[in-house]
């Protein structure tokens, strides 16, 4: 028998024996798992290693002098910059430059200077070949405010900019001028599906055209209700904390739109509306406090003296009478150029709202005519001038109830028009004189810039006309009609600004005979028709006529003026006129420098060596490009400053300046792939181009390999120099013999290396100390087995 001890000691071992060879069990199966990882991931290692490393994939990046990247390691944005230098040229010297820009054909370069006086220009330098020449100034760009941040379209073309210069919707807007076959000239702001009330820079148009890029200070939010009836300037100041963004506006096939009219209105009367608003802005367009207290007194003068229907008599006022059509049209238009209006509560509201309604209560409803009843034999001087009140005070207001009284006065004036010569006089359809037709004329191209219909032909015919009774040696001198002499001061005068306002540059020996010889004549304020064509057409000149015209005629004519606001000029047509209209002439005279935007430029400076070169006139020139509205690109935009774009030739990278976080200084330039479907991230250019100070204004010259930009590093007068720096030509190579060397498998790979270090000697750990534990295990388990 077996004792009780027997069992209960056999019954102990049986468990024991149970709960180890589970527990062996197990720790095999641990030891499987552990060993299939280990070969797994030594085995995934090795043969990604082996794929990454095959001879027939072998592939690098070099210059073939000082780097060399493996093409694995070359991201697809990858450009390798040269260290920058300061940039050879004759700009940087002197005043600092900025925003430089260079042609498509790489000969020019324009940029920015004198931006900290106040007044920035825009100058052109020229290549060499070795070095950039003397800077210019581009002579019909540049005026009293600032002109920066110039671009070219691709196709050479266009000269894009931004100016502070009043003409656009308010602060900075962007400006587009044409090449006329000498110089980039008549520049015309972009609508306002671009501009804003904010400031508007840094336009770049895309490598195809397609689009034009900007930076804007415009809020994220639409304006309130309450906010449109803001000034600029006081939106500008309640945003001012907004910082810039970048916008894109696409680019309108032409043709599709009326947009151009747009535009037009904007040269019509924003300048006006800026003037009349910032004292600074009448100041630098050559207004004075005394001329402006000149206009105000002859205004209140004419308010006075309204007859209690609406309209001015021209006889009570010492004129010739009959033509009281004409006296209240020259009224209507003085206090159209203070900025007075019938549709809005303004001082002379009631003044205005009474003439307007005379003027459309003697309109003949059916065939337009607004000479009355009975015209008088000169009446088509009165319709004229009429029509150019109406004209304006719809252009100005955008009044419905105006619409259809301004067109039909403009097409009376156009079925008017002589058929053959292309001119107006005293009665429908008679051969025409230059008198009578500059105010119709003036009419004409005042309702086509408001957005009335004026045919073309009328155009045509004008041009014809002008023509005929254009003589002097280049045209330049004009007649009162055809084969009768040389014409009158006043003539010469009438004949050059209506051929301004039909397109006539004043970069033509034509224009440079007409300047020449007013200037020879001089200021002559007895003669009240000549110094009111004279004063338009200096104006539209600018350059030392105008200056020596407006400085010579506020000088004369405030002291001329009678105690109570008016004026009375006797010679020539003034006794003829009476008060009302010389009073009206000399006011619209004073108003001259703010009423419209000069159509070639304002400021436009001519050749001071007299150089005749031959350009288009504004007919012959590409149509000005249009865009739908602009908006903000949301990828490219960032809490900082995003300003000064700048586009690759071949479009598919963007660059520009910013003061976002995470760069090296200041402003470093980033760039942007914005060839797909939305722009990428944008990458910072690194510490070749960028450093601790601001580095702005990026260009790209010769097919993108070169980068011009403005930096204020190693300056101790934080003035901006333009540096440049090349990107290095980089060639692939395929090497099938080479493998890499050991110490690039140690710099690339040191973290994988190590994880596979760290497995193989827990592996052998594993297998080395592990079998003799498990076999004393065994050796135990056996023994007391067997006991």
């Amino acid at each position: 028998m077996t004792s009780v001890d027997d069992n209960s000691g056999r019954i102990g071992q049986g468990a024991m024996g149970a709960e180890e060879r589970l527990r062996q069990k197990l720790a095999k199966r641990k030891e499987r798992i552990v060993m299939a990882l280990v070969v797994l991931g030594v085995s995934s290692f090795l043969g990604w290693l082996y794929c990454y490393l095959r001879p027939d994939t072998w592939n690098y990046y070099t210059d073939e002098t000082t780097f060399r990247h493996l093409a694995k390691d070359v991201d697809p944005r990858f450009v390798l910059w040269e260290e920058s230098r300061v940039l050879l040229g004759k700009f940087n010297t002197a005043s600092e430059p900025s925003a430089p820009v260079v042609s498509p054909d790489g000969a020019h370069m324009v940029f920015t200077r004198g931006l900290e006086e106040g007044n920035a220009d825009l100058l052109v330098s020229k290549w060499n070949g070795k070095s950039w020449d003397e800077p210019g100034p581009m002579r019909a760009l540049n005026s009293k405010f600032n002109e920066l941040d110039p671009s070219f379209s691709k196709d050479g073309k266009f000269l894009f900019f931004a100016t502070d210069r009043p003409g656009g919707p308010g602060g900075f807007d962007i400006w587009v001028s044409r090449w006329d076959g000498a110089e980039y000239a008549w520049p015309v702001p972009l609508s306002i599906m671009v501009n804003s009330k904010f400031d508007d820079r840094g336009p770049e148009p895309s490598a195809a055209g397609d689009k034009l890029y900007l930076s804007s200070k415009r809020p994220p939010k639409e304006s309130t209700a309450e906010e449109d009836k803001l000034s600029a300037a006081e939106l500008r100041e309640r945003y001012k904390d907004v910082d810039y963004d970048i916008f894109a506006a696409n680019r309108i096939p032409s043709g599709v739109t009326n947009r151009a009219v747009e535009r037009a209105q904007s040269m019509l009367y924003f300048l006006r509306e800026s003037a009349l608003s910032e004292s600074s802005v009448m100041q630098r367009l050559g207004g004075s406090k005394s001329s402006e207290e000149a206009v105000d007194k002859a205004i209140k003068w004419l308010a006075t003296n309204q007859e209690t229907n609406g309209n001015w008599s021209i006889e009570k006022h010492g004129g010739r009478a009959g033509h009281d059509v004409g006296a209240t049209g020259f009224a209507l238009l003085t206090f159209f150029g203070r900025g007075e209006r019938h549709d809005r509560e303004c001082r002379y509201q009631g003044t205005v709202s009474n003439g307007v309604k005379w003027l459309v209560g003697r309109q003949n409803r059916l065939t337009g005519d607004l000479r009355g009843e009975k015209p008088p034999s000169q009446g088509m001087y009165d319709h004229s001038i009429a029509s150019l009140a109406l004209a304006e005070a719809y252009g100005l207001t955008k009044d419905e109830n105006l619409y259809e009284p301004a067109q039909s006065a403009i097409d009376f004036l156009v079925d008017a028009q002589n058929v053959t010569d292309g001119g107006w006089r005293y009665t429908p359809g008679q051969e025409g004189d230059l008198s009578v037709s500059g105010w119709a004329i003036m009419a004409l191209k005042s309702a086509y810039l408001s957005g009335l219909h004026v045919p073309e032909s009328t155009f045509e015919g004008i041009r014809k006309w002008l023509y005929e009774v254009g003589k002097g040696q280049e045209g330049g001198l004009y007649q009162y009609q055809p084969g009768r002499g040389l014409g009158s001061p006043a003539m010469v005068a009438t004949g050059y600004f209506c051929s301004q306002l039909m397109g006539l540059s004043p970069n033509t020996p034509k224009s440079f005979e007409t300047a020449e010889h007013l200037r020879k004549v001089g200021l002559r304020t007895g003669d009240i028709y000549y110094m009111y064509y004279g004063t338009l057409c200096s104006y539209q000149n600018q350059g030392p006529l105008w200056r020596e015209w407006m400085g010579k005629m506020h000088k004369s004519l405030l002291k001329e003026q009678y105690s109570d606001g008016s004026w009375m000029l006797t010679a020539g047509h003034g006794k003829s006129m009476g008060r009302v209209i010389v009073t009206s002439l000399v006011a619209l005279s004073l108003q001259a420098h703010y009423r419209y935007t000069p159509l070639y430029g304002l400021g436009y400076e001519p050749d001071p060596a007299g150089k005749k070169v031959s350009v288009a006139n504004e007919e012959d020139l590409v149509d000005v490009p249009e865009y739908r509205r602009a908006k903000r690109l949301k990828g490219l935009s960032s809490p900082g400053e995003d300003i000064q774009v700048c586009v690759s030739g071949h479009g598919d990278f963007l660059y520009f300046a910013s003061n976002r976080r995470g760069g090296l200084g200041g402003y470093d330039i980033y760039r942007s792939r914005v060839s797909g479907d939305a722009p990428t991230p944008p990458v910072n250019l690194g510490k070749a181009v960028n450093s601790g100070s601001d580095d702005i204004d990026p260009a790209l010259r010769a097919a993108g390999f070169q980068l011009i930009f403005g930096s204020d590093r190693d300056r101790t007068d934080d003035r901006f120099v333009l540096r440049s720096a090349v990107s290095r030509i980089v060639f692939r190579h395929f090497n099938y013999d080479e493998l890499p060397a050991g110490g690039w498998m140690l710099k690339k790979f040191k973290w994988r290396l190590a994880f596979l270090l760290i497995a193989l000697v827990g592996f052998v750990y594993f297998v080395v100390k592990g079998k003799p534990g498990r076999r004393a295990a065994e050796t135990e388990t056996a023994a007391a087995t067997t006991q």
